[in-house]
């Protein structure tokens, strides 16, 4: 058998550089160990070796400083690093792609792409993924005979796949700088604005503007998403008419959009919410929490586990509609003056500064108090005029507030249950002033796998339906046990990241069930459930 040099002269066998690349695959895909006698009852596929003659390579290259072992009282033996030999053999990379620092650029790797295609590519001078995928398709098509404009579409949107994310996530954070330059200083600068200083108001409904009859479906909300899709409901909620009102929610491709900005589809449309149906009253939350932002300033509790997408619902509402949405984190040291404002000198005189909630109930907002619950009783008993008479008191600031009549307020909260064993369950005086919604999890496989695969999938493909749809199932498997780490929609969003900066889709889950463990919590114990799916 032959050998690969190495750096110092040594020579490496070849059936282990074959095998270091096997296992570093591996331990990639799987996410972090594998069995060594899953490798060696493997290697055959690639190298003439039996599982015998793996297992002994690998002991010695545990010796050498190859493979780092880690062996369990019964003898059994887990391979959980390793250093490769050499290059990685043309066998390895076929089996399992290339690999994302390779520079060697071949075009064929892109299914469309034949000999002669891949030779006009070059010679139009194209010679990476990044400048084939700035390309337009008049730029690409009838480079052959065979290069049809249907055929040059795909090829583009297929070279993106094959663009190394770095240089996507270069752009991204390029764009987003760019928004950020003082125009004066030509440097980019951090943004701080004074709330209380905000004084504009939100636009006025839509029908006024227009001169529509007040119940004109044209001038507002309808719920048209989920299981609202084929069958559209009027829900009253009227729209505004100034989109550029500064907290109406900013799509990703807006000019001021930041890091918290609504994700689109490659139709620049929002990505709407998996809206799920509440389970008592089997309606659509979208359609349910909209009828009741329409009767006014109607308070509602929105409760549901992390990660369910309840303030993702709020916020695509108040985008629809053009309202302003104000998202407050409370906790136990939240005080009254925290959300309405200090006593401040000015001069000789103490005047009042407006906080965050009296501040948004006067421009019109939509605000959301997130953990209403772990707030000081003191606090939320500071709210209850607004909350049963829709004006708010300020003792300290002397003032009695009757709101713009846009505004809106929302509170959301985890269930108390076990697994959120910081929350608290709300006064009962305080909970029965508000409209209150559950927001579970997205029952159905489908539709959940459908708002992942917009999100994640929106401008480049980052993960394959198929494999998305066997990270939804796991995840729901996951929520149906109590003593396994729990992976939300939000935890599905940021697995979806991790793939796309070059991690296997099973390692991705398994470090995303690490991340979100509780103490009392075993990721490992779904491991084998798993190794179903993935």
């Amino acid at each position: 058998m032959s050998s690969a040099s190495t750096a110092s002269g040594d020579t490496i066998p070849e059936g282990q550089v074959v095998l270091s690349h096997l296992v570093n695959r591996l331990l990639q895909r799987e996410g972090g160990n594998v069995p060594v006698e899953r490798v060696a009852l493997r290697v055959s596929d690639y190298a003439d070796l039996s599982d015998q003659d793996a297992a002994d390579l690998i002991d010695e290259g545990a010796d050498a400083g190859i493979y780092t072992l880690d062996r369990s009282s019964g003898g059994n033996a887990t391979i959980t690093g390793v250093s490769p030999q050499g290059t990685e053999p043309k066998v390895i990379t076929d089996a399992f792609g290339e690999l994302q620092q390779d520079t060697d650029v071949d075009f064929r790797v892109i299914s469309v792409v034949t000999d002669s295609i891949n030779d006009a590519l070059y010679d139009a001078g194209y010679d990476d993924f990044a400048s084939l995928a700035d390309a337009s398709i008049d730029d690409i098509a009838s480079l052959t005979s065979t290069l049809t404009e249907s055929r040059a579409e795909n090829l583009l949107k297929e070279a993106r796949t094959h663009v190394p994310v770095g240089l996507r996530l270069a752009k991204t954070a390029a764009t987003y700088y760019g928004q950020r330059i003082d125009p004066d200083t030509e440097r980019a600068a951090a943004r701080v604005t004074d709330l209380s200083l905000v004084t504009d108001s939100v636009g006025e409904p839509l029908y006024r503007s227009e001169g529509w009859e007040p119940d004109d479906e044209r001038g507002m909300y309808v719920s048209d998403i989920g299981r609202n899709a084929g069958s559209p409901v009027t829900t009253g909620l009227h729209l505004l008419d100034d989109p550029d009102y500064p907290s109406v929610p900013k799509t990703a491709t807006h000019p001021d959009a930041a890091y918290d900005a609504l994700p689109v589809d490659d139709n620049g449309e929002v990505v709407p919410p998996a809206v799920p149906i509440d389970p008592r009253f089997q309606v659509p939350l979208d359609e349910l929490i909209a009828k009741k932002l329409a009767r006014g300033l109607v308070p509602i509790r929105v409760v549901g586990p992390r990660g369910s997408g309840k303030n993702y619902l709020i916020k695509y509402l108040c985008h629809k509609t053009n309202r302003g949405y104000q998202s407050i984190d409370v906790d136990r040291a939240t005080e009254p003056e925290d959300l309405f404002g200090p006593l401040v000198p000015d001069g000789d005189v103490i005047v009042p500064r407006n906080g965050a909630v009296k501040q948004g109930l006067l421009n019109g907002d939509t605000i959301v108090i997130n953990e209403f619950p772990v707030m000081q009783a003191g606090a939320a008993i500071a709210l209850h005029r607004l909350l049963n008479e829709g004006t708010l008191l300020v003792k300290s600031h002397g003032e009695l507030v009757e709101p713009h009549p846009s505004a809106r307020m929302v509170i959301t909260m985890n269930p108390p249950t076990r697994e959120y064993r910081d929350s608290e369950p709300m006064n009962s005086a305080t909970r029965g002033r508000f409209r209150s919604f559950e927001q579970p999890y997205i029952q159905e496989i489908e539709e959940e796998v459908e708002t992942l695969d917009r999100q994640a999938n929106s401008n480049d493909p980052v993960v394959d339906r198929p494999t998305l749809k066997k990270i939804v199932q796991f995840a729901h498997q996951t929520r149906e046990n109590e003593s396994w780490p729990t992976l939300s929609t939000r935890n599905l969003t940021i697995l979806c990241e991790h793939i796309e900066d070059g991690v296997y889709p099973k390692a991705a889950v398994k470090g995303v069930l690490w991340g979100v463990a509780e103490p009392n919590q075993y990721p490992e114990d779904a491991y084998e459930t798993l190794n179903d799916y993935l």
